[in-house]
């Protein structure tokens, strides 16, 4: 009987030392885990804390090195006047040309405001920045025939060049697509590296 007992008292402190064994283990696991996600949190709350943009910063963002954001093909008719007669024309000349016109993003105004965490940028004036005429495309008709000389195409390039910047400087149609070009261009450099550091974009 007494050995019966013994090997009865023998498993219940087995059992109890089992159970303080694995409630233990269960204090250590929690623990863990709740250091872990602690921790963590910690980490996720010093990632999101915003960082303050400089505005040398903005200006390596938006420098690119081309200016135009829209360009215009233009299929026109130059007229060229006599020198000495002013009032007679002595050819006139068909071309076709391509008009680039654009902002220089160097002149991007900046303003940035880090208490409300709000930028913004000024887009400058939209211009003509390059005009390319197609010489091969030139295309004369002659009024004066003493006009058709070996210098004509020189003289109707030049004709030509001037002709388009007047055509196209009324054309508001075209300055105001390469202004959204430019704001558009401006905002898919600036706002993916600010805007998750906690600021917002303002264009102007």
């Amino acid at each position: 009987m007494e050995r019966g007992t013994d090997r009865k008292r023998s498993g219940r402190k087995h059992r109890r030392r089992f159970i303080w064994i694995i409630v233990v283990l269960l204090i250590i696991a929690i623990a863990a885990v709740t250091l872990f996600y602690f921790r963590k949190d910690e980490l996720g709350h010093k990632e999101s804390k915003p960082q303050i943009i400089t505005e040398s910063q903005l200006k390596e963002i938006i420098n690119v090195s081309e200016l135009s954001t829209f360009t215009a093909v233009y299929n026109g008719i130059a007229q060229v006047m006599n020198e000495e007669k002013t009032e007679k024309t002595d050819y006139y000349v068909s071309y076709e040309a391509r008009v680039d016109v654009g902002v220089d993003f160097g002149k991007i105004g900046i303003d940035k405001d880090d208490r409300k965490m709000v930028i913004c940028l000024t887009i400058p004036e939209v211009e003509i920045t390059d005009v390319v005429v197609d010489i091969a495309s030139l295309d004369y008709i002659f009024l004066n025939d003493k006009a058709n000389a070996v210098s004509v195409s020189q003289e109707a390039y030049k004709a030509c060049e001037e002709d388009v910047k007047n055509e196209s400087a009324g054309q508001e149609e075209i300055f105001e697509l390469a202004r959204q070009n430019a704001e558009n261009i401006v905002a898919a450099l600036v706002r993916p590296v600010v805007e998750p550091q906690g600021y917002t974009v303002e264009i102007r």
